[in-house]
């Protein structure tokens, strides 16, 4: 749970993410994916639920702070930093937009092409971060740590 001390007035908000997290934290179906190093580490009793508003008012129950690799989560922000630099028609001349249904390790490329069907697949996101702007390799992954950091609302880090 956050150490962080509770606000003093309560709110509709906070209440119902309260209820949520108390009603669900006690579900113990599923396991922790194990076949990648990092997220075998993860504490299945880890529980937390963020919600930012609009007017970047934040609302957090349980465990919210505790960090956790974001893995394929990094998926659809770096695809919005390949289209903020490039524009859609670049984007979409190196990787499609068509829902493959296909696990997100596989290589689903276009026939003849080779254009990766979906960002949203490791071939796809491999693709779309090619598209990420900067004047060196270091520049690009620096502008991608810097956005996470942004939605984040906090540094986030790269480990080997």
């Amino acid at each position: 749970m956050n150490a962080e001390p509770k606000p003093s007035c309560s709110s509709p908000i906070l209440d119902y993410l309260e209820q949520l997290h108390r009603e669900f934290a006690s579900v113990t179906e599923g396991h922790v994916a194990t076949y990648i190093p990092e997220l075998a580490k993860a504490d299945p009793n880890w529980f937390g639920i963020c919600l930012v508003t609009a007017t970047s008012h934040v609302y957090e129950v349980g465990d919210s702070r505790q960090p956790f690799t974001i893995q394929s989560i990094s998926k659809p922000f770096v695809y919005g930093l390949a289209l903020e630099d490039n524009g859609r028609r670049t984007v979409l001349s190196k990787v499609g937009m068509e829902p493959t249904g296909d696990a997100f390790n596989s290589i689903s490329l276009e026939p003849g092409t080779g254009r990766p069907r979906n960002p949203m697949i490791n071939a796809g996101a491999i693709a779309t971060t090619s598209l990420v702007g900067g004047k060196s390799p270091a520049n690009r992954v620096s502008r991608v740590l810097d956005m996470f950091a942004l939605y984040a609302g906090r540094e986030l880090s790269v480990l080997d």
